[in-house]
C-alpha cells in the first residue's frame, strides 16, 4: 500500500510530503544511501510524469514494482519502519491530503413491530415526548 500511494502522489501537491519521509526511512536505516534514493525517487517522479503524459500505464507500473520491492526490503531490515511508513499512507490516502469529501457511510436498518431506528453519521440528538 505504501509504494501504491507513493507512486500515485509523486506528481502531485504531496511531492514534498513524500520525499521527507522517503529521506526519513533511508536517513534511519542507510543513511549513506539517503541522497542517492532521493536522487532516484526524484527520477521516478519524472518516469511516472512522462508516462501519465504519454498514457502509458506500463511506465507507471514499473516504477510501482521497483518502489514495492525497495519498501519490502526496507522493511525485512528495519520491522520498525512500518509505522512511519503506516504514517506515510494515512497521510497520503486520507481525506484531508485529497481535499476531497470525507469518505461515504452506509447505514441499513430493519424494523419490525413497533421498532424504531435511530440513525446518524455525525451527532445525533434525539428527544422523546
Amino acid at each position: 500500500m505504501a509504494a501504491t500511494a507513493m507512486v500515485q502522489g509523486l506528481t502531485t501537491s504531496a511531492w514534498e510530503q513524500i520525499r521527507s519521509a522517503v529521506g526519513a526511512l533511508w536517513r534511519r536505516r542507510h543513511p549513506e544511501r539517503e541522497e542517492t534514493v532521493l536522487a532516484e525517487l526524484g527520477e521516478a517522479r519524472e518516469e511516472v510524469a512522462e508516462g501519465r503524459r504519454r498514457n502509458d500505464e506500463r511506465s507507471e507500473r514499473a516504477v510501482l514494482d521497483e518502489w514495492e520491492n525497495r519498501l519490502r526490503r526496507l522493511l525485512t531490515a528495519d520491522a520498525g519502519a512500518a509505522t512511519p511508513l503506516r504514517e506515510l499512507v494515512e497521510l497520503l490516502t486520507g481525506p484531508a491530503s485529497t481535499g476531497g469529501p470525507s469518505p461515504s457511510v452506509v447505514m441499513n436498518a430493519r424494523a419490525s413491530g413497533h421498532g424504531r431506528i435511530n440513525q446518524a453519521a455525525g451527532d445525533q440528538h434525539i428527544t422523546e415526548r
